[in-house]
């Protein structure tokens, strides 16, 4: 691809970096690829394309510097409206001439700003009261060959919009003509503007107007040091006395030495392309600074991406930790669940019966054995509850915690308020799903495991819900959560359990089931988390696609010997 074609991408690039999280870094990422944008679709592409395009000067200034009057001094015509009421100039006008009238009818320069012609010999306009702006054009016969004059808003303009709009068209010129006055030069706006001209390295002319009599040497002399400061101290300075106006219009001769160098500027074909390549230079390494600076805060936007993600990923892990610990310390074996599964087994005081040895268990197995197995719908109710109560904790507290890690960052504190809030109907019937799904695969791993004939037998004897129950209460068993008289019933409510599993698939099994079944409860809880934090996650803005926009900067860095 050649240098046209490069910025065409680099501009496509600009398009696409959307910095979408209030990262510190945001606002000067966002201003300054703005700008770049700008600067791509209203100069550096277009004038690119047509090289042998008239030049383009813009003249700004400090309000109330003669703007105006200057433009309607050069071309010897009152095109553009002069006036004591500021801010005067609220549209820019540009004047081409006649021949070069192609130039100018379409979007080519300034893209973003409607068209507004004006026949040759109508008076000026009068200022627009606001609104967005147009782009006013007229024809006028006495411009300079190759060179096409426009007439800016104040750069220091009480009208935040005319202040945007002045540093807008500045940026498009090929050229700049910078009016200020005796009274006005050393103001601070200006010279920051001034400044970038340096730093882009545009041909730009200064005008000293309205100078009192007697004083043009001294203040010359002062604003020239000012402009050597500023890195344009070669730039031409065009002093202009205070004088009366005839017929709104400055004399011929005392903007003589600025027409003259206009038309220097714009006499040849030549000379007109050194001056647009030259400016265009400047810009691309502008433009490239601005692209570093975006890419900075691409940066640290993905960042804060990278961040929030890992605060939910942190929240989630944190959740499955504490089922993983509740799920085992004994907890779920309280109250109605130990009562419940003492009827099973058949004996309130089967803590004492089970030191008997083997041989009770034995005597109930037997009896189940025969066809006798216990009712466990109450056990697997009150199991079920349980569960289903701590499941819905977790769902609920997974998105408060994730919320509160997103709320103390500035980059993702609006994201919270955006998303949807959690539906307790919904917490509600995602943990009884989630349980229920659950004991359901429970017990078809139970009626699949070992696969002989003589296990499926003992399982089918014994009753599947027997033995799924007997397997949740061996997951489920720990002391950890329990205290008092609770430790030792559960403890040996565990034992029942686990030995009456053993009888049925032998210790190793037993050992695979709990750890399989365990991991499917968390499994399905991880899922059901995930899900409860997808709003906040579904609000994150997608990542920046740093590479392409690094890429096509290199590139742009490469036509141009920047690297």
């Amino acid at each position: 691809m050649d240098r046209l074609e490069h910025l065409h991408v680099l501009r496509g690039a600009l398009e696409g970096a959307a910095l979408d999280l209030p990262t510190p870094g945001a606002p000067v990422g966002e201003r300054e690829r703005s700008r770049a944008l700008r600067r791509l679709g209203d100069h550096l592409i277009p004038r690119l394309a047509d090289a042998e395009a008239p030049l383009l000067a813009v003249i700004g200034g400090s309000t109330g510097a003669g703007k105006s009057t200057v433009l309607n001094s050069l071309v010897g015509a009152r095109v553009s409206a002069s006036s004591a009421i500021r801010p005067t100039t609220r549209r820019p006008l540009l004047v081409h001439r006649a021949p070069d009238a192609g130039w100018f009818q379409a979007q080519r320069i300034l893209p973003g700003l409607p068209r507004e012609r004006v026949e040759p010999g109508a008076s000026a306009s009068e200022p627009l009261a606001g609104g967005t702006p147009a782009l006013e054009v007229r024809e006028v016969g006495t411009l300079p060959r190759g060179m096409a004059l426009l007439d800016a808003p104040d750069l220091d303009s009480v009208v935040e919009g005319n202040r945007s709009l002045a540093r807008q068209l500045l940026d498009a010129a090929d050229l700049w003509v910078f009016v200020t006055t005796a009274a006005r030069y050393a103001d601070a706006v200006p010279w920051e503007v001034l400044g970038q001209a340096a730093q882009r390295d545009i041909a730009v002319a200064v005008v000293l107007n309205r100078v009192p009599t007697g004083t043009m040497d001294e203040v010359a002399a002062d604003l020239h040091r000012l402009m050597t400061v500023h890195g344009i101290g070669d730039a031409p300075l065009v002093g202009i006395e205070e004088q009366p106006l005839v017929g709104g219009l400055l004399p011929a001769e005392a903007v003589g030495p600025l027409r003259a160098w206009l038309e220097g500027l714009g006499a040849d074909s030549h000379t007109r392309a050194e001056v647009a390549r030259r400016t265009l230079a400047g810009s691309v390494r502008q433009v490239v600074a601005g692209v570093h600076v975006v890419e900075d805060a691409l940066g640290e936007h993905d960042a804060a991406l990278r961040t929030a993600g890992t605060h939910l990923e942190e929240a989630v892990e944190a959740s499955l930790e504490r089922l993983a610990v509740s799920t085992g310390d004994g907890t779920l074996l309280r109250g109605e669940v130990l009562a419940r599964w003492q009827e099973v087994i058949g004996a309130a005081d089967f803590t004492r019966r089970l030191g008997q040895g083997v041989s009770h268990l034995r005597d109930r197995l037997t009896a189940a054995l025969r066809g006798k197995p216990a009712p466990v719908a109450p056990v697997e109710d009150a199991l079920e509850a349980g569960l289903a109560s701590l499941l819905r904790e977790e769902f609920s507290r997974v998105r408060e915690d994730a919320a509160a890690t997103w709320v103390r960052e500035p980059a993702t504190v609006a994201l919270v308020r955006a998303a949807a809030p959690a539906d307790p109907t919904e917490l509600d019937r995602r943990s009884v799903e989630i349980t229920r799904g659950w004991q359901a695969e429970l017990l078809v791993l139970v009626r699949t495991q070992g696969g002989s004939r003589r296990t499926t037998a003992r399982v089918l004897a014994v009753g599947t819900n027997l033995v799924g129950v007997s397997l949740m209460v061996v997951i489920f068993a720990s002391t950890g959560g329990l205290t008092g008289a609770e430790v030792g019933v559960a403890g040996a409510t565990a034992a029942v359990a686990q030995k009456l599993l053993e009888v049925v698939f032998g210790d190793q099994a037993v050992r695979t089931l709990a750890t399989r079944a365990r991991a499917m409860l968390l499994e399905r809880a991880r899922t059901a988390l995930e899900e409860e934090v997808s709003p906040l996650r579904d609000a994150l803005p997608p990542a920046s696609d740093r590479a392409v926009l690094a890429r096509a900067r290199g590139d742009v860095e490469s036509d141009w010997g920047l690297r």
